[in-house]
């Protein structure tokens, strides 16, 4: 499994979620979809122009070691959170 790219190895214990922190990280997820698309729409409004819009930010990325580091509940959640980003 690649999380932006990045392999994950197969030490790195990811234990499976329960429906509530799903439930609990989809609705996370949306918010912040609706917030890049907010602020997207206000980088084209004429006052707007210091935010920097969604297609210009850096693109993530991952260390094994601090992914490591996290409890397996933390590396969860992070890979549920940025499942658009995992890999196979």
């Amino acid at each position: 499994m690649k999380l932006c790219g990045v392999e994950i190895p197969a030490d790195i214990e990811i234990p499976p979620l329960d429906a509530e922190s799903k439930a609990e990280l989809d609705e996370l997820h949306e918010h912040l979809i609706r917030n890049d698309e907010k602020v997207a729409r206000m980088g084209r409004l004429p006052g707007y122009k210091y935010v920097d819009p969604p297609e210009n930010y850096k693109p993530m990325t991952i260390s094994v070691g601090t992914l490591r580091g996290l409890s397996p509940w933390a590396r969860a959640r992070v890979l549920y959170l940025l499942r658009d980003q995992v890999t196979y």
